[in-house]
């Protein structure tokens, strides 16, 4: 891949402001799942963040980076493919209705799991590796989210048959998302951020439209029906925790490695336990604090630190 310049402070703080804009997705569909079914909650912020973003494919195309050969057409059609249905159909569908079969317990647990498969495709697909660090850094994440989560351990029941099936959709959902996250950083050596959104994103689209036309006829009168407020929430959920987020994840994951970025993904349950306490005045907690902080020194230690650290000794190696 070409030298991108890199920024790691720059990086840390955007990766702040993406789990930020990806907390809201949760507080947002469920104002929507109130009044539509989990499959066309989930499409029509998909859909209108293709059609916000489409016309910006038409500016600028990136050429293939140095040393990758150009993609043929049929390469092209099946990476995409992948991405869109493997990738985010499966992780927002399988969220979706994962949760809805299980527990918020099972589902906080199993979430845990993201990065963590992340750093594996990212090992066997970019032949990125695990070091010293990353490790004590995933541990100090963990913890941190187990203490902002308070996971009351005696209700998590992940191989219980009665959950079973939710279990094993929150997990597609898990692994759709790390495939997500690293796939895409092989489509970014030929296609820019916005490209490899709208394009993926168009995938899945199709595939939300077919399995709606199955399980969730559309009801044009219950459309028609909905409130400005319901609509301001799917249009905030497209513009900023599906299309903004994504493009600036991108950004981050060219210049440094998936698993580092993917850590951050540890953010999430604290920026929305701090959203809700903005939002609906919930208690900002000693436990909440000390769990935050935690993530954020985790997420920092593989962003800002590691990258310095990789800078000074490359500058020692001269």
């Amino acid at each position: 891949m070409q030298a991108v310049k890199k920024s790691p402070l720059l990086c840390f703080a955007v990766l702040l402001l993406v789990n930020a804009m990806w907390a809201f997705q949760f507080s947002g569909a469920k104002i929507a799942t109130a009044r539509l079914g989990p499959i066309t909650v989930t499409l029509l912020p998909m859909a209108l963040s293709t059609l916000f973003f489409a016309p910006f494919v038409l500016f600028r195309k990136r050429k293939p980076m140095p040393g990758v050969a150009p993609a043929s057409r049929r390469e092209i059609v099946l990476g995409f493919v992948a991405a869109g249905t493997i990738g985010v159909a499966a992780s927002q569908l399988g969220l979706t209705w994962g949760v809805l079969r299980s527990l918020a317990s099972n589902a906080a647990v199993l979430t845990l799991t993201i990065p963590v498969l992340t750093a594996a495709l990212a090992a066997m697909l970019l032949g990125e590796k695990m070091s010293g660090l990353r490790w004590f850094a995933f541990l100090l994440s963990i913890a941190g989210v187990l203490i902002v989560s308070d996971v009351d351990w005696h209700s998590v029941q992940v191989f219980r048959g009665k959950y079973l099936l939710g279990n094993t959709l929150i997990m597609v959902s898990c692994f759709g998302s790390a495939f997500y996250n690293t796939y895409s950083k092989k489509l970014l050596q030929t296609f820019n951020p916005v490209e490899v959104l709208v394009y993926s994103y168009a995938v899945t689209d199709l595939v939300l439209v077919a399995l709606m036309v199955v399980f969730e006829p559309p009801q044009w009168r219950q459309l028609a029906a909905l409130d400005a407020g319901v609509w301001l929430s799917l249009g905030t959920i497209a513009v900023f925790s599906l299309s903004l987020s994504t493009i600036l994840f991108f950004w981050v994951i060219e210049r440094m490695d998936v698993t580092q970025a993917s850590l951050s993904i540890y953010l999430l349950p604290v920026m929305g336990v701090g959203i809700s306490a903005l939002t609906v005045n919930e208690k900002v907690t000693g436990r909440l604090l000390a769990g935050g902080g935690l993530v954020l020194l985790g997420t920092f230690l593989v962003t800002t630190y590691e990258e310095r650290r990789k800078t000074a000794s490359s500058r020692l190696n001269r």
